[in-house]
């Protein structure tokens, strides 16, 4: 090809790009790919992770969507399109990593203090191993502290984050999606606060036994009114009217096990 028509291919092709009439696919909010492979592979708030190992080309598509997805479109969706977005990335990255290192193994003396088949046996997860999502490389301390914290201050947020262990909230198995938002987050906190292991409440010695979450996030649930006024809006009316600021609160142990389930496929 000549130098000319070189030239005038190359001017053929910006015109074309920037043509009105071309676009590149929308990114589809309902998540065709990732909702099929939660529904396969997330059942009784438990992953198959084994089978998920073998058949990864669902989740693997969708974090190929997710790293190619420019920034300039991102930046044109509303507030629940974008926080919808980096929880489902958050959460599909997750599942990479964990696959990535099944099974889970203990790592030396530093392993010592968590269980063998968890997430924290993995070095560097959230801090140190990046991930490509708007065609930039992240961690996911970056999605969830930089990011979904920083810029949207919600903390039901820490309710749709899953660490791939028992003690953090469940999976859904379904994506989450900008026009159910709300009732997904809302429904992700009541659950979370119907599991013994992660919420009770003791009326005869007015004790909050509490997940470390609200421990960690404090300063996230002081933003709007407080741990207990939170907590208070999820919980049956029964509780809701006895639990007050004067509760005392203990904290339960995490438990970092591999929210895993096997045999189900």
């Amino acid at each position: 090809m000549s130098a000319r028509y070189g030239c005038i291919f190359v001017t053929s092709l910006i015109l074309l790009f920037n043509s009105p009439a071309f676009s590149f696919p929308e990114f589809d909010h309902q998540y065709p790919g990732w909702n099929q492979m939660l529904n396969k592979f997330v059942q009784n708030n438990g992953v198959n992770y084994s089978a998920l190992k073998q058949d990864q080309a669902q989740l693997d598509a969708f974090l190929e969507s997710i790293a190619s997805l420019q920034r300039k479109e991102y930046e044109n969706w509303n507030k629940e399109q974008q926080i919808a977005f980096w929880v489902n990335a958050y959460n599909a990255i997750t599942l990479k990593v964990i696959i990535d290192h099944y099974p889970l193994k203990r790592r030396g003396l530093t392993g010592l203090a968590f269980p063998s088949n968890s997430i924290r046996q993995i070095p560097g997860v959230w801090d140190k191993i990046s991930h490509r999502v708007l065609e930039k490389e992240t961690t996911l301390n970056e999605i969830e502290h930089e990011i979904l914290r920083k810029q949207f201050q919600d903390p039901r947020i820490h309710f749709a984050l899953v660490c791939a262990s028992i003690g953090c909230p469940v999976l859904r198995d379904e994506p989450f999606q900008a026009d159910l938002l709300d009732d997904q987050l809302d429904e992700q906190i009541r659950q979370f606060l119907a599991t013994p292991e992660k919420f009770r409440y003791d009326k005869a010695k007015n004790t909050l036994y509490l997940s470390p979450i609200f421990k960690w996030f404090k300063k996230d649930f002081e933003q709007t009114d407080g741990i207990v006024q939170f907590i208070k809006k999820y919980v049956p009316e029964n509780v809701a009217s006895t639990i007050s600021e004067k509760s005392k609160i203990e904290w339960l142990d995490y438990d970092w096990s591999l929210n895993e389930r096997t045999g189900w496929l």
